[in-house]
C-alpha cells in the first residue's frame, strides 16, 4: 500500500491549460495525488477527523480531537470510504479500494462489543475519562454530549448507521469474510437496539446515569433528532437489498409505523425530535425544548414515500397531508401574525418556541438557556419552510399507482445519491487547487479552540488547514467527471 501511493505521489499532475476541459488523465492524476496525500499525511491509522491544520500539527472533529483520535461523526471516516468506494466503482483502480480497507478497519477497531459505534474511535483510550473531564466538556453553552462518557454506542448524527453501511458495503464490493461479521454485528446492533414499538434510543444500551441541569438523561428517550431514526430506517433498507434477509426489512417497517403513530394532531401533524415513555414530544438537552419541527418532519416525509413505493400501501402516504397544511399553517402565522420562525412549535398553541442563551451558569458553570414564545430581537419575518417542492414530490409519488412505476422511481431516488458532474470549469478549479502536496487546503474553516482554562462559550475560531469536508465533495466531484468524460 504504501509503495503504491509513493510512487503515486511521485507521479506529475499536468493540468489542462487555461481554457481547455481537463481530461480523463488529468482528472485521474488530481483524484490519485488528492487520495494518497489523505491516506498518507491526514488519516491516523486509516481514519480521519474533520479537520487538520496546513501543518498537520492540530486536529479537530466536532471538537478538538486528540491525536489518537479519528472521526465517525459526519464528515469523517465512514464518508471518506464511501467517497473512496464511489471512485473505485467507477476507475476500478486499487488505490482506492486499499485506502477504503484501511477506513473499514479504523472502524472495527473502535466497533462497540455490542456492534455499534461512538462518536470517535480512539486508537489509545489510557486517558480518555480525564480528557472529557477536562477538555471535552468545557463548553459554555451545548454539547452536553460530550460533558460525560457513557461507553456505549450513539446514532446521533447518524454515526452508528453510517459506519454500518460503510463496513457492509466495503463487504458487498470485496465479499472479504473479515468484513462480514462486523457487518452482521452492527446490523444485530441495530435490532437489538429498536424498542417493542419500532422506535430507537438515541444511545444503546440504555443509560440513565446523566441527569443535569434539572433534566432527566435525554439518551433513552424515542429518538428522530440529527437523523438517528431516519438513518437505521435508511440502513436496514440497504441491509435488505444487499442480504435478504427479511428482519431487516421487517424491522424498519416497524421503524416507520412508529412514526406514523407519534405524529402530531390535526393543525399540527408534524413530529417532534424526541418523544417520552407516553408517545408525547420531550424536552431534551437545554437547548432542546419540547417541540414540532420542522427538519425531522421533512425525514419522516420522504420515509413514507420511501415505504409507499416499496409496498404501495396506501396507508404511508396517509400522514403527508396533514404535514403539509401544518407547513402551510407555520407559514402563514409566521407572516400573519409577524412570528418569526423558531426550531420548534410548542404542541398544543402551534407557537414558535425560541431557544435563548441566559446571563446565567448552572453550579459547574455551564451556561443556561431560556424557553420563550416571545421572539427575541432582530429575527426575519419570513416563511419557515418551502414547502412547494416537498408538496410537488408528494403528489408525483403519490400518482405512482402501478407497482412497475413504484420500482422504477425507487430505483431512481436510491441512485439519485450520486453527485450530477461538474461542468469542466469546476472540474479544472478542483484540480488546481491542490497545493503540491495533493491537499486541498482551505481558508475560514470553523472549529473550536479550546483555551487551557475556562469554558469555550460555544463560539468557533476560523482555521487554514484540510478540511475532510472538501475532500469529499471535491473526490466526489471528480469521480463522476470521470465517469463522464470520454476516453
Amino acid at each position: 500500500m504504501r509503495r503504491l501511493l509513493v510512487s503515486i505521489c511521485l507521479s506529475a499532475l499536468v493540468a489542462a491549460p487555461a481554457g481547455a476541459q481537463p481530461t480523463r488523465a488529468d482528472i485521474d492524476g488530481a483524484m490519485k495525488r488528492a487520495t494518497a496525500f489523505m491516506a498518507e499525511k491526514v488519516a491516523y491509522r486509516g481514519g480521519y477527523v474533520w479537520t487538520v491544520s496546513e501543518d498537520l500539527s492540530t486536529r479537530w472533529g466536532e471538537i478538538p480531537a486528540r491525536p489518537s483520535q479519528v472521526w465517525v461523526q459526519s464528515p469523517g471516516t465512514p464518508h471518506v470510504g464511501m467517497a473512496l468506494l464511489d471512485a473505485y466503482d467507477v476507475t476500478r483502480d486499487p488505490l482506492y479500494l486499499a485506502t477504503a480497507r484501511r477506513a473499514a478497519d479504523a472502524l472495527i477497531f473502535g466497533q462497540h462489543p455490542r456492534g455499534g459505534w461512538h462518536y470517535f474511535v480512539d486508537f489509545n483510550p489510557a486517558g480518555l475519562e480525564e480528557w472529557y473531564a477536562t477538555r471535552a466538556s468545557q463548553f459554555e453553552y451545548g454539547y452536553e454530549e460530550f460533558r460525560h462518557y457513557y461507553g456505549n454506542a450513539t446514532n446521533d448524527d447518524q454515526v452508528t448507521s453510517s459506519a454500518a453501511a460503510f463496513i457492509l458495503r466495503f463487504y458487498a464490493t470485496t465479499l472479504d469474510a473479515a468484513y462480514r461479521g462486523p457487518a452482521l454485528k452492527a446490523l444485530d446492533f441495530v435490532l437489538e437496539a429498536q424498542y417493542p414499538n419500532g422506535a430507537w434510543p438515541q444511545r444503546y444500551p440504555l443509560r440513565y446515569e446523566f441527569a443535569h441541569d434539572g433534566l432527566p438523561d435525554y439518551t433513552s428517550y424515542y429518538t428522530l433528532n440529527d437523523g438517528a431514526a431516519q438513518g437505521y430506517i435508511e440502513l436496514l433498507l440497504t441491509a435488505y437489498r444487499t442480504l435478504g434477509d427479511a428482519r431487516y426489512f421487517e424491522a424498519a417497517r416497524r421503524g416507520v409505523d412508529f412514526l406514523i403513530a407519534v405524529q402530531g394532531p390535526e393543525g399540527e401533524g408534524a413530529w417532534a425530535e424526541q418523544y417520552g415513555a407516553d408517545m408525547k414530544p420531550i424536552a431534551a438537552r437545554t437547548h432542546e425544548p419540547a417541540g414540532y419541527v420542522t427538519r425531522e418532519s421533512r425525514d419522516v416525509l420522504r420515509l413514507l414515500e420511501t415505504f409507499y413505493l416499496l409496498t404501495g400501501d396506501q396507508r404511508y402516504l396517509t400522514p403527508i397531508p396533514r404535514c403539509l397544511a401544518w407547513y402551510d399553517r407555520v407559514n402563514r402565522e409566521a407572516v400573519e401574525l409577524k412570528r418569526p420562525p423558531a426550531r420548534y412549535w410548542q404542541p398544543g398553541t402551534n407557537l414558535p418556541v425560541y431557544v435563548v442563551r441566559r446571563n446565567a451558569h448552572n453550579a459547574d458553570g455551564y451556561g443556561l438557556f431560556e424557553w420563550t414564545t416571545t421572539a427575541p430581537a432582530g429575527l426575519e419575518v419570513k416563511p419557515a419552510i418551502d414547502v412547494a417542492p416537498i408538496r410537488a414530490e408528494y403528489e408525483q409519488v403519490a400518482a405512482l399507482t402501478t407497482r412497475e412505476a413504484r420500482e422504477a422511481y425507487y430505483a431512481a431516488h436510491v441512485a439519485r445519491s450520486r453527485r450530477e458532474s461538474p461542468t469542466a470549469a469546476q472540474v479544472d478549479a478542483i484540480i488546481k487547487g491542490l497545493d503540491a502536496r495533493g491537499a486541498w487546503v482551505t481558508d475560514g474553516i470553523m472549529v473550536h479552540a479550546l483555551t487551557t482554562s475556562g469554558k469555550n462559550p460555544g463560539s468557533q475560531v476560523p482555521v487554514r488547514g484540510i478540511s475532510t469536508g472538501v475532500f469529499i465533495r471535491n473526490l466526489s466531484a471528480l469521480t463522476s467527471a470521470y465517469q463522464a468524460a470520454t476516453r
